[in-house]
C-alpha cells in the first residue's frame, strides 16, 4: 500500500487489514475428497496430490471447477479395503462442478456448485495428476486435457454442457506418468499447442523397496526411477496434434518434471517454457522463434538455488509481480527447502 506523506517529510504506512477466508467448499456443494490409493505398500504416486482447474466451461460468465482424482494403484484394490467414503461420494473420479452463482436484486451473491460430472460425459477414473484448459479448435469453448499415471485424456467441449473424448483422434495420448500440462501457442499460428510434463518411469511391478535413514521402509525418491522426458505437441489446426518434441529440441535434457509455466520471459513476443523438476535442475526453454527451444535456465539463474543445488520443484507460476513489465517466476519446493 502506498505510504502517506506527512508535512514532516516522514512516511507512515496505513494499517492493512488481514485477509479473511472462510471454508465454504461443503456448504457450496463442492463435495470431494482426494483418494491416493494408499495400501501401505509405499508406492511413490501416493505422496502426490492432484490438480484443479477454474474455467467457465458453459460460457455463462462465472467460473466452474474441475477437480482431478486419484484411483486404486493395484487392480486388486477393493472399495471396502480402501479409506475412501464410497457410499457418500461414489466412485473416486475427477469431477466437474457447475457454478450456479445467484445474484439477488440487492447485489448479494449466493455461491453454489452442482456436480454435473455424469451429464458432462467426462470419465476421469484413472490415476489423475493434473489438468490444463484451452480452446484447441478455436470454437470459443474451453476444452480439457487430463494428465494421469498412464494414458492421458483430451476432452473436447461440445458447447452444450457435454464433452467428448478425442484423445486418440487428436494424437495427444502419453502413456507415461504425466503430471502437468500447459496450452500455449509457441509458433504463433493462432492454434494452441500442448506441453506435457512427465515425472518418472514408475509402475507397481517395478517399484523397489526403499528405506529411510532410520532403516525403516519409506517412499522412494524420484531419482530411483528414470526420468522419461517431456512432450511437446503441435496443433496442426485440423483437429490433430503432432509430437514435435525431438524437432523442437526438448529431448536434449531430462528431469523429473512436476510443474510447467509458459510466458514470454524475454519480451520478444514468443512464448517460452519453464519446467519445475523434482530433485533435478529446473529448465527454462527459451523460444528460438524457429520451432525450436534452448534451455537457458542455468545461465539465467533459474535452474538451482542460491547454493547451486537442485531442489524438489513442485508447483510453478509466472507473472509480473512487481509491475515492471517482465515475467517473474515463483516455484514451490518440498519442506525445509526454499520457495
Amino acid at each position: 500500500m502506498p505510504a502517506n506523506t506527512q508535512s514532516t517529510g516522514r512516511t507512515t504506512d496505513a494499517p492493512t487489514a488481514s485477509p479473511i477466508f472462510d471454508e465454504l467448499a461443503d456448504k457450496a456443494g463442492l463435495k470431494f475428497r482426494h483418494f491416493n490409493g494408499m495400501t501401505g505398500k509405499l508406492f511413490l504416486p501416493e505422496v502426490m496430490g492432484s490438480g484443479a482447474a477454474l474455467f467457465d466451461f458453459d460460457n455463462d460468465g462465472d467460473l466452474d471447477v474441475f477437480l482431478v482424482q486419484g484411483s486404486a494403484l493395484e487392480a486388486s484394490g477393493q472399495p471396502t479395503r480402501t479409506p475412501f467414503p464410497w457410499r457418500e461420494l461414489g466412485e473416486p473420479r475427477g469431477r466437474l462442478f457447475r457454478n450456479d452463482l445467484a445474484v439477488a436484486k440487492d447485489g448479494s451473491r449466493s455461491l453454489h456448485f452442482t456436480d454435473v460430472t455424469d451429464k458432462s460425459g467426462i470419465v476421469a477414473n484413472r490415476y489423475g495428476m493434473g489438468v490444463a484448459v484451452g480452446d484447441i479448435n478455436n470454437d470459443g469453448w474451453p476444452d480439457l486435457y487430463l494428465t494421469n499415471l498412464g494414458s492421458n485424456q483430451m476432452y473436447l467441449n461440445n458447447g452444450d454442457g457435454t464433452f467428448v473424448d478425442v484423445t486418440r483422434k487428436t494424437g495427444t495420448d502419453d502413456p507415461r506418468w504425466s503430471t502437468s500440462a500447459a496450452f500455449f501457442d509457441y509458433d504463433r499460428d493462432g492454434w494452441l499447442d500442448l506441453m506435457v510434463v512427465n515425472y518418472a518411469d514408475f509402475s507397481v511391478a517395478n517399484s523397489p523397496t526403499c528405506y529411510a535413514a532410520t532403516s525403516a521402509k519409506d517412499y522412494c525418491t524420484p531419482r530411483v526411477f528414470h526420468a522419461p522426458g517431456n512432450r511437446l505437441f503441435h496443433n496442426k489446426g485440423d483437429g490433430t496434434f503432432e509430437d514435435v518434441t525431438v524437432a523442437a529440441g526438448l529431448d536434449k535434457e531430462f528431469g523429473h518434471g512436476l510443474g510447467v509455466a509458459t510466458a514470454d520471459f524475454d519480451g520478444d513476443g514468443w512464448i517460452d517454457i519453464y519446467v519445475a523438476n523434482d530433485s533435478d535442475p529446473n529448465q527454462l526453454w527459451m523460444n528460438q522463434r524457429n520451432g525450436t527451444f534452448k534451455n537457458e535456465a542455468l545461465l539465467s539463474g533459474a535452474a538451482l538455488n542460491r547454493n547451486g543445488q537442485a531442489e524438489a520443484g513442485m508447483g510453478v507460476d509466472a507473472g509480473d509481480f512487481d509491475g515492471n513489465g517482465t515475467e517473474d517466476i515463483f516455484v514451490t519446493h518440498l519442506m525445509d527447502e526454499t520457495n
